[in-house]
């Protein structure tokens, strides 16, 4: 093994060490990038570590000089390259055409990184003189990847950027560094508050915003795709709004009529849809507020929450326009108070399962949901029947990556993104009414209510690469791309199938660079399948703590040949249970791999005596996992011991998943990793996609109830008028006549006609002379 010292910076000494790898892989060295764990025990560091493809050397490091410097330790990030030629593509480096070996190549390569430190001062000529790099790749790589994708690979490693092949040359790349991104004209002011819009590009904390500059520079920013905000109405006539603003997809359920204007109220808060659709697709360059995460798409308003919602007005909401709505951002649920247990009733949920099935063209609707805002009273999404359903993506975490005081945690939770947390947090800035007062911009939009509409903005990203992703792949893609981050108070746990999750985060944070390449390369999943136990009677007592009724039920083979189930998605348990108190039961289901949800979580203030009944609880963090085996259910009473005991009913098993198997689980999430460095974005690359069903656009009659009603008022308005017309002429005409009687009938007066003398009007057509004359028999 070869060491090349580079230059020391700061208190470090900088090394870099190239190795020839097995017989397989002659000529092959081992790249390495170096980054510095810090810290500051006046002794320094000694002993080697290794995980995976990352190794941690830790070496002896001199006394600070002060306490502001510390002690470091440096972490080596390798991978296998076959040998490269790198040359500076500067022409005023004249070295650097010297270069002729790995050494020299891999000292070059690091000396880069390594003194810059940081790609910002290019910000304005990335690939300007003097930093960039040409690439000579001599032959294909390892496990068959062809020249470009080892490219890609290369530079992904290596922190740069692939920029091509150079011309003809085959085998010949331009690496350049990448880009301190900034939107075009943001510093112009054409985006006022975008400097304000931490979870878009986070200065402060990096890391923690959704990764999305990387994508927009890609000009995928949701073109073609249309979310919808079913809310309280949605101000489509603000400056942000209107380019952007869907009438297809838009209607009032509350007034019935296909306006989705907001009608402010006494407390001036029916303001929340029009925030939330700021959110996803606030429009660009128009030196107003900020900007939406897919502000290429369009946005619509279902205004439906301003008045009371019964069971019909949300059914239809979720299927309204479904072949124009392509994704459902839902920023509202039942009470959450930690008592409550409601979700969408039957027509609800029979709108939600046609929605998954004929809405996009057969692909199905998307359909996001707020957690809910509970945290504070112990409150779980669990017991909300929309977060709980399996044709919802549930989303709820705060600027630090922590989980805030009022989010609620569940088993069903899939992926979280940002929203408020603490009062010393930044909460999310986007647009807002500007009725009663209001500015049409706010930087305090809160709660859980935020973040599921920038989920719902990055499915638009997906969907622009993908059109065909069903309903399904959209939840698969979040599962295997969503990323694992510290926490100390999330329960993260590893599945049978290797993916992390934690009743508190999903399966991680939602990342838009990651969501959009995987979807790039994303093929349909097979169709889904189930499997349903039948209803098990028990007629159990629920034991106090610590003791515990623990339930089985046994998935063959056999049982589920018929579907050909093999791996799973969402696993959901139907209980009917009475209770004295039912918050004082915890309930617990266990996949066969072991992997444990907390289903039905204690509330301490959930005192209602009625218990459950047929309340479907659901978990996804059994995902890819094997279907076949035993599952357990486990019931606990937490409850004071003077309470009498609770007693399970029934409860019966469901099972969602598809044939794919296994090894086909763990080949995608392969794929789906290899497709993080954007290639696939960069290329001409696209899978075909199916045309779809020829659904007929939902008709939409002319004639609402308040068209009619204004049609009614016209009638009512024509027909006062037409009697009053005609009123006001048979009256003229009455007079008239009284008139010519009274001439006949008086005695001589002057200048009048003699009694009894007939008396006839005719009309002079002398254009000079208009007045008419009266004539008699003879005149005084």
């Amino acid at each position: 093994m070869s060491v090349v010292s580079l230059p020391t910076i700061g208190t470090f000494q900088y090394t870099l060490k190239s190795q020839t790898l097995t017989s397989s892989q002659k000529n092959a060295y081992r790249i390495c990038s170096i980054k510095h764990h810090c810290n500051f025990d006046g002794e320094g560091c000694s002993g080697v570590e290794r995980k995976g493809s990352v190794e941690t050397e830790r070496v002896s490091c001199p006394q600070p000089e002060s306490p502001e410097q510390t002690c470091g330790c440096k972490q080596l990030l390798c991978f296998a390259i076959p040998e490269v030629l790198m040359r500076s593509s500067s022409r005023g480096d004249k070295r650097a055409g010297m270069a002729s070996g790995p050494s020299l190549l891999l000292l070059r390569l690091l000396a880069l990184l390594l003194l810059t430190g940081s790609w910002g001062a290019w910000a304005e000529d990335p690939c300007g003189p003097g930093r960039s790099w040409a690439v000579h790749l001599g032959r294909g790589g390892e496990d068959g990847l062809t020249l470009d994708q080892l490219a890609h690979r290369v530079a992904r490693e290596t922190g740069l950027e692939n920029q091509g092949q150079i011309g003809q040359l085959e085998g010949h790349y331009l690496f350049c560094p990448p880009p301190t991104w900034s939107p075009r004209g943001a510093e112009a002011g054409a985006w006022p508050r975008y400097p304000k819009q931490w979870h878009l590009h986070n200065e402060v904390r990096a890391g923690m915003d959704i990764n999305v500059t990387g994508v927009w520079e890609r000009n995928i920013t949701g073109s073609g795709v249309t979310v919808v905000v079913v809310d309280d109405g949605v101000q489509h006539t603000l400056q942000d709004i209107q380019p952007n603003y869907s009438p297809e997809g838009s209607y009032d359920l509350n007034s019935n009529d296909p306006d989705p204007m907001p009608h402010p109220d006494a407390r001036s808060d029916n303001h929340h849809g029009t925030r939330c659709a700021g959110e996803i697709a606030a429009a660009p360059n128009n030196s107003f507020c900020a900007v939406g995460v897919a502000y290429g798409s369009r946005v619509a308003g279902i205004r439906v929450l301003d008045g009371p919602l019964t069971d019909s007005m949300e059914a239809v909401a979720f299927n309204k326009f479904y072949q124009v709505n392509d994704v459902y951002s839902c920023s509202w649920g039942p009470d959450d108070d930690g008592r409550t247990v409601d979700g969408p009733h039957p027509l609800g949920k029979a709108a939600l399962q046609h929605g998954v099935i004929a809405g996009r063209k057969g692909f199905g609707s998307i359909f996001v949901v707020a957690s809910g805002n509970g945290g504070q009273f112990k409150d779980n999404c669990n017991y909300d029947g929309y977060a709980n359903s399996i044709y919802t993506v549930t989303i709820a975490v705060d600027e630090s990556g922590k989980m805030p005081f009022y989010a609620e945690e569940c088993a069903s939770m899939l992926a979280v993104t940002f929203s408020n947390g603490d009062k010393q947090l930044r909460s999310i800035v986007t647009s807002d009414w500007s009725l009663r007062q209001g500015t049409g911009c706010t930087d305090g939009h809160t709660g859980t209510s935020a973040a599921a509409p920038l989920a719902a903005g990055m499915v638009a990203l997906m969907l622009q690469v993908r059109p065909c992703l069903t309903w399904r792949d959209v939840q698969h893609i979040i599962t295997y791309t969503a990323t694992k981050y510290d926490d100390r108070g999330a329960d993260w746990r590893t599945n049978g199938a290797g993916f992390h999750h934690s009743h508190q985060h999903g399966f991680g944070l939602l990342n838009a660079w990651r969501l959009v390449n995987a979807a790039k390369v994303w093929e349909s999943v097979p169709f889904l399948v189930s499997y349903q136990s039948p209803v098990l009677s028990e007629e159990e007592p629920i034991p106090a703590f610590p003791a515990k009724l623990t339930l089985t039920w046994n998935v063959t083979e056999a049982d589920l040949r018929q579907s050909g189930m093999q791996t799973l998605e969402h696993v959901s348990v139907t209980v009917t249970m009475t209770h004295p108190r039912r918050g004082n039961v915890e309930t617990m289901l266990a996949c066969p791999s072991g992997m444990a949800s907390l289903i039905g979580a204690r509330r301490v203030l959930d005192a209602d005596p009625s218990g459950y009944t047929d309340w479907t609880f659901s978990s996804v963090r059994c995902w890819g996992e094997r279907a076949q085996g035993q599952y357990s259910l486990q019931l606990t009473d937490y409850g004071e011991a003077v309470l009498s005991l609770g007693v399970l009913k029934h409860w019966k098993l469901t099972l969602y998943g598809s044939s794919m198997t296994f090894e086909e689980v763990k080949e995608r999430q392969r794929l789906v990793e290899d497709a993080m460095g954007g290639q696939y974005l960069d290329s001409n690359f696209s899978l075909p996609c199916p045309p779809g069903l020829d659904i007929p656009p939902e008709t939409v009659s002319p004639l609402t109830s308040n068209s009619l009603k204004s049609l009614l008022l016209l009638g009512c308005f024509a027909l006062f008028w037409s009697l009053y017309y005609t009123l006001e002429v048979s009256l003229a005409h009455v007079v008239l006549r009284g008139l010519c009687r009274r001439g006949r009938g008086g005695g001589a007066r002057p200048g009048g006609v003699e009694e009894g003398a007939e008396l006839e009007v005719d009309t002079v057509l002398d254009k000079e002379d208009k007045v008419p004359l009266m004539a008699g028999d003879s005149l005084t």
